[in-house]
This record gives structure tokens, C-alpha cells and sequence, in this order.
């Protein structure tokens, strides 16, 4: 018999969270997933500096005659700060309403009902935490239509478009993608060959000093397909093509992985009202995802997920709370191409 449960705050962040952002894959693999290229800030009540996430340097120093060593800082704070919100997931399940069709003869299994229901408010949570990180935006009016959750806390989109109007992402890094491109067309695999050059070329000159294993292209899925068709095209596969022992391709320009991001491509079309793309050149971990692993709300003020039944609504509803927010730690070491959306 499924049965009415509570989950504390840190165990919800270590069983449902901290999961979503975690490595699923083999050591060493390119990517795991669309989360799981953020950086996780765990323990934010409000908002919080973000850390430097550059590589340590110009520690060493010359030994003189005294006995005074000089103690420098491996990383410090930028003046960014990355804040969030407290926000929550509810819904409801009536057993009549599940047991349908083929379904009906299972009706007294509670077991089944309880095994795939949470399974089904878990997979919703991760969704909307996903879209909202990269397409997330407080001041955007949705319909209820909308497939997708865009509009529950700022993603790193509109902090990339912030950033761009600040002039903290230079125009130089900047590339528009007209809104006619069809990846898919005579001449859309040549197309994304060119935009990946382009994006490359235009890296800061401070990139450089990074390896190619510590940045990303993330894309698209049609600019990635597309990639993958002109190096074929022009028999250039080996070494930009390759795959795991589990059979997971690995595409990868100049060295660079080239990360296909499932979800952008949806979401781009429902906020736009068109087809539309995105790609993005930048560090690995360089988009952070703050949360507070010890926020939640009921009697104690720490019950994060809770899953009970009502008798008299012959429901069972389901109930969570979290705190999210986003933001990019180094927004001058990103190179970003763009379809025009709202």
C-alpha cells in the first residue's frame, strides 16, 4: 500500500536535486545531460557572491632573507551575485482518474499507482527547474497553452541578454541568427560548420588559456546534426566524431566538445512563435545554479517534499519546495549566437 510520507529539506536535495545536477555518465564523458554542465551553489538563504571560477595563477613568488611568506588567495568573489527564489510544485492524483482504459484492472495495486506517479512529479520537477534555468525569465507573460515552464526565476539567457546590453559580453562575442536558417536545407550543414568557426574565432584572446577539455559548445540539436553531416560530407569524421564504450557519439570542433542541448529548440519556438536556435562557447561550469539545501516550509519549516491522502477527496496530493535562481560566473568568456526572441 502506498502510504503518506514527508521528505526533510537536505534529504529532498540529496535524493532529487543534487541528483539532477549530477554526473550520470562515465568518468570523462563530454556531458551529462542539460543540468549537469551548471555549477551547484547549495547553500544560498538569499543571494550570495559568486566564486572565481579561473584558474589559479601568479602564486609563486621569489624566497628572500626573511622569514615572512606572503599568503596570496587561490580564488576570491566577484561582484556578481547570484540570488533566488522560493518557489513550489503541487498536484493532484484521483486513482479513478489513473485507472483508465487499459489501466482499469489495476485499480486496487496501489503499489503500481504510488511507483509511477512520483516517479511522474519528479521527472516535471527536473523539466521545469531545466527550462527555467536557461530560458527562465520573472517578467515573461506565458499562456496556459504553454508546454513549457519559462517564466518561475531568471535563466542564464537573460542573463547572457543582460549582459550583452551591459557590454559585459562584448559585440565582438556576439553573433545573430537570421531568423530564415534551416539547418536542415541544401546548405544548413555548411551553414553550421561556419557559425561554429565563427564563435570560435571570436573567443577573447584570456580563453586561449584554457584547454579545449575545459570549454563547451553548447547547441541546438539541428546545429549540432548539421555539424555532424558537413564533417561526414567532407570526410573529416576522424577525430571530430567519435564514441564511448557505451556507444554515446562525442562530436567535438577543433577539440572543443560540441554539447547537443535536447530542450533549447521547443522552448526557443514556443517563446518566439517560430523556429529558432542558440549556441553557446564558453567555460565548462561557467552557468551556476544557486539553491538552499535546507529550505522548506510545514510545521518545522524544513519539509521540502511531502506526499499525503485525502479520504474525503479520495485524492492524493503531492506538494514541493525549493529555492532556484541562476546566473553566469564569467560572462566575459562567453560567445553566444542567437535567434531574436522575446
Amino acid at each position: 500500500m502506498f502510504e503518506s510520507f514527508e521528505i526533510p529539506s537536505l534529504a529532498f536535495h540529496e535524493a532529487v536535486i543534487h541528483p539532477a545536477f549530477a554526473d550520470i555518465l562515465p568518468q570523462g564523458f563530454p556531458y551529462q545531460g542539460t543540468l549537469n554542465e551548471f555549477t551547484l551553489m547549495d547553500n544560498v538563504k538569499t543571494k550570495k557572491p559568486i566564486v572565481d571560477i579561473r584558474r589559479a595563477k601568479n602564486i609563486m613568488q621569489r624566497r628572500d632573507a626573511s622569514c615572512d611568506i606572503i599568503y596570496k588567495k587561490v580564488f576570491g568573489a566577484t561582484t556578481r551575485m547570484i540570488s533566488v527564489e522560493e518557489v513550489y510544485g503541487a498536484t493532484q492524483f484521483c486513482r479513478n482518474e489513473f485507472y483508465q482504459g487499459a489501466l482499469k484492472d489495476w485499480r486496487a495495486k496501489d503499489p503500481l499507482f504510488g511507483e509511477k506517479i512520483l516517479p511522474y512529479f519528479q521527472q516535471a520537477l527536473n523539466t521545469d527547474i531545466a527550462s527555467n534555468s536557461y530560458f527562465g525569465d520573472v517578467d515573461r507573460v506565458t499562456l496556459v497553452t504553454d508546454e513549457w515552464s519559462t517564466n518561475i526565476f531568471d535563466g542564464v539567457f537573460k542573463w547572457i541578454k543582460k549582459y550583452i546590453t551591459a557590454g559585459l559580453i562584448p559585440a565582438a562575442q556576439t553573433i545573430a541568427i537570421a531568423d530564415a536558417t534551416n539547418y536542415y536545407a541544401v546548405g544548413g550543414p555548411a551553414a553550421a560548420y561556419a557559425l561554429l568557426k565563427s564563435m570560435y574565432e571570436k573567443q577573447p584572446v584570456l580563453m586561449g588559456a584554457y584547454t579545449d577539455a575545459q570549454k563547451a559548445f553548447y547547441v541546438s540539436k539541428e546545429i549540432a546534426s548539421a555539424y555532424e553531416d558537413y564533417l561526414t560530407a567532407v570526410g573529416a569524421a576522424n577525430g571530430n566524431i567519435s564514441y564511448t564504450t557505451e556507444g554515446i557519439k562525442i562530436l567535438k570542433f577543433k577539440g572543443i566538445p560540441v554539447l547537443v542541448e535536447e530542450i533549447w529548440t521547443p522552448i526557443i519556438t514556443q517563446i518566439k512563435g517560430a523556429s529558432g536556435f542558440a549556441a553557446v562557447l564558453t567555460l565548462r561550469g561557467n552557468f551556476v545554479f544557486a539553491t538552499d539545501k535546507e529550505y522548506g516550509e510545514g510545521e518545522d519549516g524544513k519539509t521540502a517534499l511531502e506526499v499525503w491522502y485525502e479520504k474525503k477527496e479520495m485524492t492524493w496530493f503531492y506538494r514541493m519546495f525549493l529555492k532556484a535562481g541562476t546566473q553566469i560566473a564569467l560572462p566575459e568568456f562567453v560567445v553566444v549566437a542567437l535567434s531574436d526572441w522575446a
